[in-house]
């Protein structure tokens, strides 16, 4: 069984899963739930990523991989005002369509870097 790395630059926001429920076990729900909605949300997506066996999920816009040993230029200050209060916007119908607006520890959107070994 070999080993793959690799991060993640994305604009999104974490999605802190209750206890006892694995990330990838809202993989399916969260497609659905995405699929149902895409015309109010068309840029949202999602990641599961994080250390090996405990990942974490995130809903996201932008999502740029950058595997091991490459680089990649990204430049968020590109995306304007206008764009980022899209993905905000975005974004929330999302949470609240899954139901992830009453998650204690659920953050704001923001850049994400997120490193994933699998």
């Amino acid at each position: 069984m070999g080993m793959y790395h690799s991060t993640y630059f994305a604009y999104g926001v974490h999605v802190p899963v209750p206890n006892g429920v694995h990330p990838w076990a809202e993989n399916d729900r969260v497609n659905e739930q995405l699929i149902a909605v895409k015309e109010q949300c068309p840029d949202v997506g999602w990641l599961s990523a994080g250390n090996y066996d405990a990942d974490e999920l995130f809903l996201t816009t932008q999502c740029d991989e950058v595997s091991l040993g490459t680089f990649k230029h990204v430049t968020p200050e590109t995306v304007t005002a206008e764009q980022l209060a899209d993905w905000n916007r975005q974004l929330a119908i999302a949470v609240d369509a899954l139901a992830y607006s009453t998650l204690p520890d659920l953050g704001a959107p923001g850049w994400l870097c997120v490193p994933d070994l699998s």
